[in-house]
């Protein structure tokens, strides 16, 4: 984590030295007209101008700027390109087409990169039983998809169903070589979640866990961050968690609703349920993010799906921490098996 940061404190006043300027007042935020527009990730960096001469004055001007500091452009990975062309930036492929329609996918090199892995991965689970194999694949396509689910994804994410079917049951032909087609496809795919009516997921027959296609993954379109604002700034503390509790995390349809119904909050201890952090800003850090906080939460048991009688006949569900419904079965087991929780 270190060099992002290094690279930030080393470039900050990038957008000052390329000739950035915005409008104040109402329209604080805002690029004046004829002046470029830079977005910088770390030192990952792109520079929109209306020609393409301002692009070459724009890079003299960085060029010079960088030196002093020790740093040059990696002229392999510095293009200049017209829009219509598109080009990569951070995993996203961005182009703006004939009808002038301006769309942002994911690159090309990111899927087959991700392809690539689920190949290889599936190789290496070859002898492995289903239950590995979901605890391997689902935290990588569920983070991919929830990096990805911003933009236009939807064709890929439907290419990518085809692709993992054609992984799944490659590998479960391998396991049973001996056994008919048949008899393998009903023993791997079927309707496993109930919230869709889809017969060919695959799943582990045992356990009833399944990894979910990424075409059930909703697209949601990125809402822009107010210009200057920091997440640092204790002033917009409010501001960055209004945003956060917008963001729906790479779960379940159902343990989402009921987050959503529980405001996030232990219907017990009234506690999160999830920690409310910053979320990731790359694939791999929604894979870690699945991995040590989702994981833990439901897999482990932090959270536990729990019914209690409701009013009527009316049984809700809801999500409590483990550690409170195991001090509430002390309780439960004194009253006879009932416990009349708070509701939420």
């Amino acid at each position: 984590m270190i060099s992002p940061l290094l690279l930030n404190i080393a470039l900050h006043g990038l957008e000052e030295a390329a000739g950035v300027r915005y409008l104040t007042g109402s329209h604080a935020g805002e690029v004046r007209g004829g002046s470029p527009a830079l977005t910088r990730y770390a030192d990952d960096l792109v520079v929109c101008c209306h020609s393409r001469q301002r692009a070459e004055q724009v890079k003299a001007r960085l060029a010079a700027w960088l030196a002093p500091r020790g740093l040059a452009f990696n002229e392999a990975k510095t293009r200049i390109v017209h829009l219509s062309e598109g080009f990569d930036f951070l995993g996203f492929s961005l182009r703006r087409y004939r009808n002038g329609k301006l769309l942002i996918k994911p690159s090309a090199t990111a899927i087959k990169r991700l392809r690539k892995r689920l190949a290889g991965e599936f190789r290496a689970l070859r002898g492995a039983n289903a239950a590995a194999v979901l605890a391997t694949i689902v935290p990588i396509t569920r983070g991919w998809c929830a990096y990805y689910k911003t933009v236009v994804s939807s064709r890929v994410f439907h290419g990518l169903d085809d692709y993992l079917w054609k992984l799944t049951y490659k590998w479960a032909c391998w396991i049973h070589p001996n056994k008919p087609k048949r008899w393998t496809v009903n023993r791997y795919y079927r309707k496993f979640s109930k919230f869709r009516n889809d017969k060919w997921v695959f799943g582990n027959p045992e356990t009833g866990a399944y990894l979910p296609k990424p075409s059930w993954t909703p697209i949601v379109r990125h809402t822009l961050v107010k210009g200057g604002a920091s997440p640092d700034d204790p002033a917009l503390a409010a501001y960055w968690e209004r945003r956060r509790q917008k963001v729906k995390p790479p779960l379940d349809p159902s343990v989402v609703r009921l987050l959503s119904r529980q405001d996030g909050r232990c219907s017990l201890c009234r506690e999160h349920l999830l920690t409310p952090d910053q979320q990731p800003q790359s694939p791999e850090g929604w894979e870690r993010w699945f991995l040590q906080v989702t994981r833990k939460a439901i897999t482990a048991g932090y959270l536990t799906l729990h019914g209690r009688p409701a009013a009527g006949n009316d049984d809700r569900t809801h999500l409590v921490h483990a550690t409170c419904q195991r001090r509430q079965q002390p309780a439960r087991q004194r009253a006879g098996g009932t416990v009349v929780q708070p509701s939420t």
